[in-house]
């Protein structure tokens, strides 16, 4: 039987989330958690955020933020939740592919038709979303986000809240540093230092 757990955020990320618990039917979400939101999301209650009377319902939760530029928040959110009591398991759509000597840490997501390599580790909060990949021995770093369709070639290390936009790609052993932001459809063939921006193919530094 499935287990009920609370989602905090209802964008449109939050909406994937949902999608990916309700596919793997280990979790049933039972009520989402956003001030923004006035009306159920995708059938899933809108609740107050009432951290003590939701852990006495449910000893799970996820997080429903996945934006760029909403790390900050995201950390937040994954925080007060660990803080309210909820376990954060890693959520995996049952879509994607993880190898089994990869490593998932709590509260991370795994979307639809990702990838997820032999040795991989994936940190906490982090995001793989729909159709990325994560190759052999790469490392995600915590509330990092590798975006749709970004791929992430053996041995890359992507840095503590860094972004790779949707279509990029990353050479073998390259180091992505935190807080890094790599554009969408760049070719990265060189390391990013920690807070840059790299845009293009071949990939250069605007910032």
């Amino acid at each position: 039987m499935a287990s009920p757990i609370v989602v905090y955020g209802g964008s449109g990320h939050g909406r994937v989330v949902i999608e990916a618990l309700r596919a793997g039917g280990r979790f049933t979400p039972v009520a989402v958690v956003d001030p923004a939101c006035a009306a159920a999301v995708d059938g899933v209650p809108v609740t107050a955020d009432d951290a003590a009377a939701l852990r006495a319902a449910t000893p799970a939760a996820a997080i429903g933020v996945g934006a760029v530029g909403d790390t900050a928040l995201r950390r937040r959110l994954h925080a007060e939740a660990l803080a309210a009591g909820f376990e954060l398991p890693p959520v995996v759509h049952p879509r994607a592919s993880v190898a089994a000597t990869a490593t998932l840490a709590r509260g991370c997501f795994v979307a639809s038709g990702a990838l997820v390599g032999p040795g991989a580790r994936v940190g906490e909060g982090a995001i793989v979303n729909s159709n990325a990949v994560v190759d052999h021995d790469c490392v995600v770093g915590d509330f990092a986000h590798v975006a749709p369709g970004a791929a992430l070639s053996g041995t890359v290390t992507l840095g503590d809240d860094a972004h790779v936009g949707t279509g990029a790609a990353v050479v073998q052993g390259v180091r992505i540093g935190a807080g890094a932001l790599v554009g969408a459809g760049a070719a990265v063939t060189r390391d990013v230092p920690d807070g840059a921006v790299a845009v293009g193919v071949p990939a250069r530094l605007v910032r």
